[in-house]
């Protein structure tokens, strides 16, 4: 359908940039949510606490979203947040699989089922 109007609302955009990083927390840093899937984001934490609430940062694809009024969620690695503006990985040869902790990338996977979840439930 290129050049057609997409033919399904999209009720929220979760962004996935960053997460796996070997140091620090998991993070999702949410916004402008409605309240039901606040309500269900703030349970989705309280029951995985290796993931923390991230600071808002726009430099992902989910800020195109945002200009759109769609609710997102970045999910990202809280040093790279944290970092953001000194980090010297993004697009380099460090960025690689060496500085990865896949046990934080599934993390995130759980993390995200369990928010679908509660949306839904």
């Amino acid at each position: 359908m290129a050049g057609g109007v997409y033919p399904f609302p999209i009720l929220l955009n979760i962004n996935i940039d960053g997460a796996g990083y070997h140091e620090g927390f998991s993070c999702f840093s949410p916004f402008n949510l409605p309240e039901n899937v606040s309500t269900a984001f703030k349970d989705m934490l309280s029951d995985n606490p290796l993931i923390i609430e991230g600071l808002p940062w726009y430099q992902g694809d989910h800020s195109l979203f945002l200009q759109n009024r769609t609710p997102a969620i970045a999910v990202s690695s809280n040093w790279f947040i944290e970092n953001m503006e000194s980090q010297e990985i993004t697009h380099t040869p460090k960025d690689n699989l060496g500085i990865v902790n896949f046990e934080r990338v599934a993390e995130c996977a759980i993390g995200v089922r369990d928010l679908i979840r509660k949306i839904g439930s």
